[in-house]
């Protein structure tokens, strides 16, 4: 389905401003959570997990910078212009600095947020570099992507984004971001499923036949359904490149501000559990240098029954825990 390229315009700008709404709103509860503790005081600069908070900054500047170009360009096709042509002539020969910003802001939305990603791989698999080599080589090949993009687009055609020389490299950038966010969230929950195998064995459902869904499973799916978002946006945006269609005006804001939406959401579902949850004790570990599991605590539950499980830093990854 194609649509005119005004029109893909305004629908770009409708996805924009719902989507940054949302974007909006979950930054400001990630952002009480990074910031403050559980009962609302503030949180001691020591236990602000500063790397979370200047990716937070960096993914907001950029998405409202974005949004920004997109208004800029409405305006001057709707209000300003009035010559020959009308919009869609705005459309397609307008500013040059624009299209190359507008390139700029979701290269860097997209791999700031496939970094924080690497970044979380890395700080579960207990450090490990040598879990995240392929993810590395995929990022720097996304990155490499990027930057030919932007030499390609100071001298093309304005408006003409999709053709010629560009096409080979956008589409090697959406392919390498969703294979870079597929295999590290596999391996990431992969691991995370690893660890809840292993403090099966250590909890008893014979007396507790109802026991609430453990940390480490609402953390699989807390990653996965949030990833799940971003992921699907980067395949649309893909398929859209691909066709040289309109619709990948709208589908790249999709796409551009589902990474600060889902990076949000990880942080607030991942948040500690109120104190009256029964699972908020739980505490979970993934040791340097052994397999998942292999290291054990016993640590009291809120049922009173000693619960053994392996010790975590897996929420420091995120926001700091209280």
């Amino acid at each position: 389905m194609a649509i005119s390229l005004p029109a893909a315009e305004l629908a770009g700008i409708f996805v924009s401003c719902v989507l940054y709404g949302i974007y909006i709103v979950t930054l400001g509860i990630a952002g009480r959570v990074l910031l403050t503790t559980r009962s609302g005081k503030r949180r001691p600069r020591s236990r602000i997990n500063w790397i979370v908070v200047a990716v937070s900054a960096i993914l907001f500047v950029n998405s409202t910078l974005d949004l920004a170009l997109i208004f800029n360009t409405i305006l001057e096709a709707f209000v300003s212009y009035d010559g020959p042509g009308g919009p869609e002539h705005v459309f397609k020969n307008g500013s040059g600095w624009e299209s190359f910003t507008k390139a700029f802001c979701v290269g860097v939305q997209t791999l700031t947020g496939d970094a924080i990603l690497i970044y979380r791989c890395w700080f579960i698999w207990s450090k490990s570099w040598r879990m995240i080599g392929l993810p590395i080589v995929l990022w720097l090949g996304t990155l490499t992507c990027q930057i030919g993009l932007l030499v390609l687009l100071r001298s093309v055609v304005f408006g003409q984004t999709n053709s010629g020389n560009v096409l080979p490299w956008g589409l090697g950038f959406w392919a390498l971001t969703i294979s870079t966010n597929i295999f590290t969230t596999s391996v990431i929950v992969y691991r995370i499923w690893g660890v809840e195998q292993q403090s099966k064995k250590y909890r008893s459902s014979d007396f507790f036949p109802n026991q609430p869904e453990s940390m480490l499973t609402r953390s699989m799916r807390n990653i996965v359904e949030s990833g799940m978002i971003y992921t699907v946006a980067s395949i649309l945006e893909l398929a859209a490149f691909a066709t040289q269609s309109t619709l990948s005006y709208p589908v790249s804001a999709m796409a551009l501000h589902s990474v600060g939406i889902t990076f949000n959401l990880i942080i607030i579902r991942g948040a500690p559990s109120r104190p009256d949850d029964p699972v908020s004790e739980t505490q979970v570990h993934f040791s340097e240098g052994s397999p998942a599991g292999s290291n054990h605590r016993t640590v009291s539950g809120a049922h009173g029954k000693p619960d053994t499980f392996v010790l975590s830093e897996l929420q420091n990854a995120d926001p700091a825990t209280e």
